[in-house]
């Protein structure tokens, strides 16, 4: 990977972190197929944030901890993200035209805000700078709902239907996939 694509995989998730409305018209204009964004752009930034987390967890505990928790932190952002956007598609189906598109944006972008929040969060072991990265990571909402409203002609009732499903997905569907991944391989055991 060249160094500018790690500046590039970075610069999208600050930009929907500070200016939403302006990056959201550019990402409407982009013709992005699901398959190149998750390969493009969701994996590296997992892979990158799951590795700032493991980095934090070796400075208070074992190297075995660390690295199992920043793998279960990848697969459970990658795999979360996939969910969040196969449930979105499914509710987004008859609602809007190109709702596959739609749904796999929402879902995609969304969870590059929450991904990086959340695996510091998990980096930093406890505290407060831990738990200020847990309340940052619900930033993802704000962009979800600016690009709601940018992207998709919703009615009203169905926009804040599907800011409470898509939210929540993006929010909770990593988070259970990571407790049970921890849960399965023991994780909690090899630090104690």
């Amino acid at each position: 990977m060249k160094k500018l694509d790690i500046k590039g995989i970075f610069t999208r998730p600050r930009k929907l972190l500070l200016h939403p409305e302006m990056e959201w018209q550019v990402i409407g204009r982009e013709n992005i197929e699901g398959i190149e964004l998750f390969k493009n752009f969701l994996v590296p930034l997992s892979v990158l944030s799951s590795v700032c987390a493991i980095l934090l967890r070796l400075l208070s505990t074992s190297p075995l901890y660390a690295i199992g928790t920043g793998i279960i932190l990848f697969m459970a952002s990658v795999v979360g993200s996939y969910i969040a956007y196969r449930v979105t598609r499914e509710y987004l189906s008859n609602k809007v035209a190109e709702a596959n598109r739609m749904a796999l944006r929402l879902a995609v972008y969304s969870s590059a805000v929450f991904i990086p929040f959340h695996c510091l969060s998990s980096g930093f072991s406890e505290g407060f700078i831990s738990q200020l990265m847990a309340i940052c990571s619900l930033l993802c909402l704000r962009t979800l709902h600016v690009g709601l409203n940018q992207l998709t002609a919703l009615d009203v009732q169905y926009r804040k239907s599907a800011i409470v499903i898509i939210g929540l997905l993006v929010i909770v569907s990593p988070i259970i996939i990571q407790q049970l991944l921890m849960i399965m391989f023991r994780i909690p055991t090899i630090y104690a």
